[in-house]
């Protein structure tokens, strides 16, 4: 069903389609490029939504693409209007706001052609999750159940993997069945992998389709926030907290939690340590109290506080659950679909970073801004733009800032404090003397335009973080900037996750990961990248690395 979810989306957009057709095939991909979240809904699966589309659209053909109430059309409809970027924009704009009051409406999953009841007289719940993902993946994870290739497997003496499938079976399974090469079946396996349909039921590192593996389904309620209770909502007798309030005992939580978990520098993370942890059980307590929280009654440098410490430990939350995201759609679910509910509306990371942290801007693979004109969230967003952000936010990788908490009294000395240590670090930047090049991490390039927006300005910005540190680094980056001899190269980001399953803390001292050289394989697909000639470069370097849509 669903693609994607996005937070900022009060409207749906709409595909209707069929398996097998290729101008569907090419919608969808068209969406995706786009960044657009939209709901597949295949005639095949929904064959009673076969007369009101033809009612709506006055057409057989398929696809048929709806916004809201506003009917697109075809692949050759949307193509048009993506090229006439204000109708484009204000089209987003509207669906972003407005919700789906006239238009088609989503059919029920209980009503789609593949939907198994349990026969468990106690409970006549489905069997099927709702999967957010394209159909034709539903429908393969449907027809696997029915085939009982989705089952209890009994792995040893002692595991038991529930809802669970053997790469091998279904490789058997897809060749039987589907007349495919055994090439064909391991890659339709990686999809179910990529996709984050499947996850693995090893420690095992990597995230290749094995068939000697088991595999778990992915059912996640994507609707749910991380810090769910029961209540979202305060009550009369609910005392609200101000922001200030909130972060002073935040504060106290994640201090001892950080404390236990983060080594080498405060750059890798332990995970595991996290399990069955007391003050990590404390927080999700307390994080359930988000919901009494004010956000608005605090001033920018508490909401600058507030946010940086809520984003750093809702990725560790995020990671811990789901694991570590190693492919474009598991970064794009991190980002935009996984979220903490607070003072009455969901936060994704997302969200907070370009909405709220810099002063709503547009990211790197972004086409709009984080939140919309009309945006209740608005009020909220910094005045300015803070740089000072990027070497203080978790970003799960070998290449992330040191992590901390953030005091909302000291926060602009603890930030730039945290900005010198990475400045100082040559993963960061590195000067070469002899050919008189600056090596900057590509956050800088990525984030151009927060640093003032060319090279020049970028050092001088460098410059008055580091104004009063004594180093020769210093001295030599200040030397290079006022003779105007030099240029400007960036570093390679590690995209590697920065977790340890070790339970240890290392006895020898801690030293910092270098950058590994190894070339980290490119995505198979290039389905979110946006054309317009204005972002594409940047793009195109967050595919190379295998990153897109997940700055942090």
């Amino acid at each position: 069903m669903p693609n994607s979810s996005d937070d900022d989306f009060k409207g749906t957009v709409i595909v209707y389609t069929e398996v097998g057709n290729a101008q569907c095939a090419k919608a969808r991909n068209l969406l995706h490029r786009e960044n657009v979240p939209y709901t597949d809904v295949s005639l095949d699966t929904f064959p009673q939504c076969v007369q009101e589309v033809f009612e709506r659209s006055g057409s057989e053909s398929l696809p048929q693409i709806f916004f809201n109430s506003v009917h697109i059309g075809g692949v050759a409809e949307l193509e048009k209007i993506m090229a006439e970027p204000s109708k484009w924009d204000d089209l987003l704009e509207m669906v972003r706001v407005e919700l789906n009051i006239d238009g088609p409406q989503l059919p029920n999953p209980l009503t789609a052609m593949d939907f198994v009841h349990s026969d468990n007289a106690n409970n006549n719940k489905s069997d099927d999750p709702l999967l957010w993902l394209p159909d034709e993946y539903s429908k393969l994870v449907s027809e696997m159940k029915k085939a009982n290739l989705i089952k209890d497997n009994k792995v040893g003496l002692m595991k038991k993997y529930k809802n669970s499938f053997k790469g091998e079976e279904l490789i058997d399974w897809l060749m039987k069945e589907k007349g495919m090469k055994r090439s064909e079946a391991l890659e339709v396996g990686q999809e179910i992998i990529d996709r984050h349909v499947g996850q693995q039921t090893s420690n095992e590192v990597g995230m290749t389709f094995s068939p000697d593996r088991y595999y778990q389904l992915v059912e996640d309620d994507e609707n749910k926030p991380l810090n769910a209770s029961g209540s979202t909502t305060s009550t009369s007798t609910d005392p609200l907290m101000t922001i200030a309030e909130y972060n002073e005992k935040l504060v106290q939580i994640l201090q001892p939690i950080y404390d236990d978990i983060a080594v080498e520098n405060n750059r890798t993370i332990l995970y595991q340590r996290l399990i069955d942890n007391d003050n990590f059980n404390r927080f999700q307590q307390f994080a359930r109290e988000l919901y009494r929280v004010e956000p608005s009654t605090g001033t920018p440098d508490e909401r600058l506080a507030f946010f940086i410490n809520i984003y750093n430990i809702m990725l560790i939350h995020i990671t811990l659950k789901c694991g570590p995201p190693q492919t474009i759609w598991q970064r794009r679910k991190v980002m935009n679909a996984t979220y903490y509910y607070i003072g009455g509306h969901k936060y994704a990371l997302h969200s907070i970073l370009n909405g709220i942290l810099r002063g709503n801007r547009k990211g790197p693979s972004m086409l709009w801004k984080a939140f919309g004109k009309h945006d209740v969230r608005m009020p909220l967003v910094l005045p300015e733009c803070e740089p000072l952000v990027h070497f203080a936010l978790l970003t799960g990788t070998r290449s992330t800032p040191p992590i901390r908490v953030y005091n909302c009294k000291t926060i602009r000395a603890e930030l730039k404090e945290n900005a010198k240590e990475v400045l100082l670090n040559d993963e960061f930047m590195k000067l070469d003397t002899k050919k008189n090049v600056v090596h900057l991490l590509k956050t800088f390039k990525w984030y151009s335009d927060d640093f003032g927006g060319t090279p020049e300005k970028t050092i001088q910005w460098i410059l008055e973080v580091l104004e009063d540190d004594e180093s020769e680094k210093k001295k030599t980056l200040q030397k290079m900037f006022f003779t105007g001899d030099y240029s400007v190269e960036y570093l390679p980001y590690d995209w590697s996750p920065n977790g340890k399953e070790r339970n240890e803390k290392p006895t020898a001292p801690a030293v910092d990961r270098r950058i590994s050289t190894k070339k980290r394989e490119e995505p198979k697909t290039t389905d979110e990248i946006p054309t317009n000639n204005n972002e594409k470069t940047i793009v195109n370097d967050f595919v190379k690395e295998g990153s897109l849509g997940v700055a942090y």
